[in-house]
Order: C-alpha cells, then sequence, then structure tokens
C-alpha cells in the first residue's frame, strides 16, 4: 500500500509538472509577438520559425497522460471510498478518460508540425487550412481532457470529504475545477451571459486543476513515506540480504 502511494504522489507531482510547462508552452506565440493563435496566417509563420515549441508542447501532454495514469490507479487503489466502490471507480474513468485525451492532443501537437509546413511550402492557403484542421481537433480534444480531469479532481474532493481519505483544505481547493465543469458544458450551449471575465476565470482554473493535482501529490507522497517509517523498514532496506 505504501508503494502505491508513493507511486501516486510522485506520478501527481509529475504530471502537474508537466501541466505547467504545457501550459506555458501554449502561451508562447503571444509572448513572442503572434498575438492572434486563430489567425492561420499568422501562426503558420510562427510555427515556421519556432517549430520546437508545438514538439515540446506535444511531448508535455504525454508526459502528462502517461503520470496521470499512473496517478489515477495507484489513487484508486490507495484511497477508502467507503461502503461504497461506485463514486471511485467513475472518477477514475474520468481521470483515465483525461489521460487519454492528453495522449491523443499530444499526439496531434507532435505530428501536425512537419505535414503542416511541408503544405505551406506547396501552397500557403493548404498549410492555413491544415493549422486550422490541427488546431479545431486539438482544441476540442484537450478540452475534453481537461473537463474530464476536472470531473476526477471534483470526485475526489467529494470522497474525501465523505470518507475524511484526504484533507479537508484539499478537498475543499478540489471543487475549484467544478468552475471549469460548468463553464465548459453551459458555455458551447449559451446558458451563461456574455461576460468577458469569465474566460480568464476558465484559464485560471485550468491552471489551478494542475496545481491541486501538485498538491495531492505531496499528501499521497508524504503518506507513503510515513507508512514506511511506521512499518519500522527503512526505504531500500527490504532489498538487503544477508
Amino acid at each position: 500500500m505504501k508503494n502505491a502511494a508513493r507511486a501516486a504522489g510522485l506520478s501527481s507531482i509529475v504530471f502537474a509538472i508537466a501541466g505547467v510547462c504545457w501550459f506555458a508552452l501554449e502561451s508562447t506565440p503571444p509572448r513572442l509577438g503572434f498575438e492572434d493563435t486563430d489567425d492561420p496566417a499568422l501562426m503558420v509563420g510562427f510555427i515556421r520559425e519556432h517549430p520546437e515549441v508545438f514538439v515540446q508542447a506535444g511531448m508535455a501532454l504525454i508526459v502528462m497522460a502517461l503520470s496521470l495514469t499512473v496517478a489515477v490507479l495507484g489513487v484508486a487503489e490507495v484511497i477508502d471510498p467507503g461502503s461504497s466502490q461506485v463514486g471511485l471507480r467513475s472518477s477514475s474513468a474520468f481521470g483515465l478518460f483525461a489521460a487519454a485525451f492528453f495522449l491523443f492532443g499530444g499526439a496531434i501537437r507532435i505530428g501536425s508540425s512537419g505535414p503542416l509546413l511541408h503544405m505551406a511550402g506547396l501552397r500557403t492557403e493548404w498549410g492555413e487550412g491544415a493549422y486550422l484542421a490541427a488546431q479545431v481537433v486539438s482544441q476540442g480534444v484537450l478540452g475534453g481532457g481537461i473537463l474530464a480531469l476536472s470531473l476526477w479532481v471534483v470526485g475526489l474532493s467529494v470522497i474525501g470529504l465523505r470518507t475524511k481519505a484526504l484533507p479537508t483544505a484539499l478537498c475543499a481547493l478540489g471543487f475549484v475545477p467544478a468552475f471549469r465543469i460548468v463553464s465548459g458544458t453551459l458555455g458551447p450551449l449559451g446558458l451563461l451571459p456574455d461576460i468577458g471575465i469569465f474566460w480568464p476565470l476558465a484559464m485560471a482554473s485550468i491552471l489551478g486543476t494542475i496545481l491541486w493535482c501538485l498538491l495531492l501529490g505531496v499528501v499521497f507522497l508524504r503518506r507513503g513515506f510515513a507508512a514506511t517509517e511506521e512499518s519500522g523498514v527503512a526505504p531500500g532496506a527490504a532489498s538487503v540480504r544477508t
């Protein structure tokens, strides 16, 4: 159990670090003067000048997908949901869906820049069309990943509050992603007022959700080492034979 707790903690921390890197890489075009990331002509020029950024963002997403998979399975093994497993299994399913979405999004990021630049070299409008297609697909996939991740976090927070399996403060912070769930579902349906503050809040909730995973990792990592100390076995001692 302590090994599962350490694995869950470490993988959650890796996921959070990779998520922050991905978030920073996605904001690279505006920081370099390419303000309108929906302008295909502008972004084809950006990819031509900085092709490594899309590849790096794709690699960050793949690391996020792999580490999140380990984190979800590790947390599900360690946490005690109480009398029912349904809630934990449901939230874990959303976590694995998020990992799959991030993996797909990373593959799109890595695989699209080369063909895009090749088509842009043949005809400019082909390259712009390829960027729009990749952008639409990747935004949909990554949006689905963020939504599924938010559902996993909120689900764990509910279970943690009900069973005291997680610190109360962490569970309270876990409801921040609920804003992303609401905006991600009601916004496209036109059920939210057209207020400019919603977009910055939605972006902040994404970063907040990723940082919540960092705190979750710290909690489980400390729990794993605490379990090792309580058992009276030093890390690595079990492998020593006399």
